[in-house]
């Protein structure tokens, strides 16, 4: 087993006695986890441990190592008198089943490398699940807080679950004293008043500018919301950027709130970002306000009624000074956390790996056989299928050499360049005819949880098309389709493999 080190003990034969009495010791420190519902989700999700409480005196170390899947803790110590690896043993008497493994790295440079290794069942499914977990990471002697050590699955699939980006900017350097005085940049500033042409006629305003924040980069573009056929509010301007197509930020996105006051041309700025460039165990949320008079340049146009219209804009950008508001240190390692869905199950259930261990099955839609020919459309039936739509199969070339007649492969549909597929990459299949059954053999992988290793599947789908189908002829060919083009089955997959 293995360990790390940090703060400093005053009295080194202390601890030395304490090192050595360890192994007699009957106190147990290493607790088995704890009875966590969202053991399984968490294990795929933060296969991860946090080194905190690290104390070291001359040639010792000791500290506590906390498993976020399953909430297991021990306390460990280790001597590090030489350069290089460093075992480590659990204080106390570990438990007879105690997988975790844990050492040192000492360096000539003033640093310490905890590596890690651990094994651990979950059962909060209906089928348990052992995972195996290793990982390291490194900090400065002096470094305080948690030190968070992401570890990489072996077991039951070898991936390296991927992490959130995080808000825009919230580790560039810098931000965290650029945030201590608040500040944007406001360009492309647009205004425009087109009063009502008429009796029965609604007058248009609008209002847009682009919102700069120095500390983290982050851009965002201000404008009204939708107003149904009424003037646009511009007491309530809606503010959105790069968080508002990206699934990669997290939990933490980043919140901008604006409003424009034409009468005084005045524009005012709420924000919440994030840093934590100083220290990630000790990430911030900062929030801040702005408000300032616009240095507008307008011009006016008649309009096609000879009312006047105004438009507006500036000359260059304009700075917005803000007002500190409120500072708040969140949880160690927050920013780059997944969204809270880990915590207890998937935000929108499970996504494809999940799906695929515990219970896999393919949703068929849109059957159909043409002049002989079977087409179908076909999407793993998952939980969290995102923006993903079931995919054609067509009937193929005839498989040659096999046990038994009647199978063709699969010709698969375009993918329309979506990057996590929810569809076989290769099957194929035999129908048996109107009120037979339909028998798929599929290959399908999965990078919801890494997308550099996907988890390749397989398994056998037995299913009946238990649906109407409505033929005719056309020039003396025969096609059936079901009656209902809505129509969808969902058939478990069978003797699944990976």
């Amino acid at each position: 087993m293995w360990c790390g080190d940090l703060t400093c003990y005053s009295n080194v034969m202390a601890m030395r006695l304490l090192c050595a009495a360890a192994s007699a010791a009957v106190l147990v420190s290493a607790q088995a986890p704890s009875d966590d519902s969202a053991c399984t989700a968490k294990s795929f999700a933060i296969p991860s441990w946090f080194v905190q409480d690290v104390k070291r005196a001359e040639g010792v170390i000791s500290f506590n190592v906390w498993n976020r899947a399953t909430n297991y803790t021990a306390d460990l110590a280790c001597e590090t008198t030489k350069t290089g690896l460093n075992a480590c043993s659990i204080e106390g008497t570990p438990s007879s089943n105690d997988t975790l493994e844990v050492s040192v790295e000492i360096s000539e440079v003033p640093t310490t490398s905890f590596h890690l290794k651990q094994s651990w069942t979950c059962s909060d499914r209906e089928k348990s699940l052992t995972f195996t977990a290793a990982g390291n990471n490194s900090a400065a002697a002096d470094y305080t807080s948690p030190l968070l050590i992401r570890g990489s699955l072996s077991e039951p699939v070898s991936i390296t679950p991927v992490y959130p980006d995080g808000p825009t900017g919230h580790d560039s350097d810098g931000c965290s004293s650029r945030s201590e005085t608040p500040s944007w940049t406001l360009s492309a500033i647009h205004y425009t008043d087109e009063p009502a042409a008429g009796e029965g006629t609604v007058g248009f305003r609008n209002f847009n500018v682009l919102v700069t924040n120095p500390a983290n980069g982050y851009q965002a573009s201000c404008m009204p919301g939708g107003s149904f056929g009424e003037q646009p509010d511009l007491a309530h301007l809606v503010c959105a950027g790069y968080e508002f197509q990206s699934s990669s930020v997290g939990q933490y996105p980043i919140v901008t709130q604006g409003s424009f006051d034409p009468a005084t041309s005045t524009f005012t700025l709420n924000q919440t970002w994030f840093c934590d460039d100083i220290d990630a165990a000790k990430p911030l949320q900062i929030t801040a306000t702005g408000t300032s008079a616009l240095p507008l340049d307008c011009t006016t146009r008649l309009g096609t009624h000879n009312q006047t219209n105004t438009y507006c804009t500036t000359a260059s950008a304009v700075p917005l000074p803000g007002t500190p508001g409120t500072t708040t240190t969140l949880r160690p390692y927050a920013l780059e956390d997944p969204a809270p869905g880990w915590a207890a199950t998937p935000p929108r259930g499970d996504g494809c790996t999940l799906t695929s261990i515990f219970d896999p099955a393919w949703q068929f839609s849109a059957f159909r056989v043409d002049g002989g020919e079977v087409s179908f459309e076909i999407i793993l039936a998952a939980g969290d299928v995102g923006f993903q739509y079931p995919i054609p199969v067509y009937q193929g070339e005839v498989v040659e050499g096999g046990e038994e007649e009647g199978w063709y492969q699969c010709e698969i549909g375009a993918d329309g360049g979506n990057g996590l597929p929810l569809w076989p990459y290769q099957c194929s299949f035999r129908y048996e005819g109107e009120g037979g059954g339909l028998v798929l053999r599929a290959d399908w992988a999965c990078t919801d949880l890494d997308r550099e290793h996907p988890v390749k599947f397989n398994g056998v789908t037995t299913t009946a098309v238990n649906t109407t189908l409505e033929c005719e002829t056309v020039d003396g060919v025969s096609r059936c389709m079901t009656t209902d083009p809505g129509y969808t089955w969902v058939a478990p997959i069978s003797d699944v493999t990976w």
